[in-house]
């Protein structure tokens, strides 16, 4: 084989090849995506969940407030009628 028909085939072979390999970065490109994508909405789930969860803790936390109030105020009365 002359060094001409070589060269050809090397770049035939080597445009096949990167043909197939840019098909292969392309699709690794969008699985990295995907990855990056799927990880991002575990993490905005995560996020949501912790917002609910600390959204039922405020309103738990207002409830005993008023449960406190209204035992203070009942103890005082109580201690007012007491007297």
């Amino acid at each position: 084989m002359c060094k001409e028909d070589k060269a050809e085939a090397d770049n035939s072979e080597s445009c096949g090849f990167g043909v197939m390999g840019e098909i292969i970065r392309n699709l690794q490109r969008e699985e990295e995506e995907l990855e990056q994508t799927v990880t991002c909405l575990k993490e905005v789930a995560e996020i949501n969940k912790t917002q609910d969860q600390i959204e039922i803790l405020k309103e738990i936390n207002a409830s005993l407030k008023e449960i406190a109030e209204t035992q203070k105020a009942i103890l005082e009365e109580i201690r007012c009628q007491k007297s």
